[in-house]
């Protein structure tokens, strides 16, 4: 069981040390990392768990550096993925839900984009699987009365409803690591910016 647990422990710093570099605003280079991470969970056959997690922090650092539809499409594409793994069966209620969170990001991101019946396609359809997503049942109600959703009040919605996973309060510098199959460069510390 050590061995595995050794195993996960590496992409699982990896990606860590790419939350650490997105928090600092170094989003490129946070989805480089992210990228090496999800390369070694799926060559060590890691639970889907930890790839779906590193997708949306790749979805982040799209969303946060502006690449809306970017980010739009590549989550669609993880939904409609998701859906067809299913085939005809019944998704459990973490299916549904993971689902459901990479619709909202897409409809996010695609009211982001300017695209508001995208936005409401996607986000009522995130609704339909799981109701408890207040962000996307607030968006439908600001743009179903014609509202606009000013970036800031959007960035506060987002926020207070815990829309960010890559966040300072859930990051864990000490599990971060370099991967091994990357050049050695020494690490400079950094200050934190925010």
């Amino acid at each position: 069981m050590t061995g595995a647990l050794d195993i996960h422990r590496l992409h699982a710093g990896v990606a860590e040390a790419g939350k650490v570099l997105a928090l600092k605003g170094r989003h490129d280079q946070a989805l480089a990392k992210y990228r090496e991470a999800l390369r070694l969970a799926h060559g060590v056959r890691a639970p889907q768990i930890f790839a779906r997690h590193y997708l949306h922090c790749v979805l982040e650092s799209l969303e946060r550096t502006g690449a809306h539809e970017q980010a739009a499409v590549l989550a669609g594409e993880a939904a409609s993925s998701a859906a067809a793994e299913l085939g005809d069966g019944t998704p459990s209620d973490f299916q549904r839900r993971d689902r459901a969170c990479l619709l909202e990001r897409k409809g996010v991101n695609e009211l982001k984009a300017g695209d508001v019946t995208a936005a409401r396609e996607s986000l009522t359809a995130a609704v339909a699987l799981d109701e408890a997503l207040p962000l996307s049942r607030s968006l439908l109600a600001w743009t179903a009365r014609g509202l606009g959703v000013p970036a800031g009040r959007l960035s506060e919605a987002q926020r207070v409803h815990g829309y960010w996973t890559v966040r300072a309060d859930t990051v864990d510098r000490a599990r971060a690591c370099e991967s091994p199959t990357s050049p050695q460069t020494p690490r400079i510390k950094e200050p934190m910016n925010g």
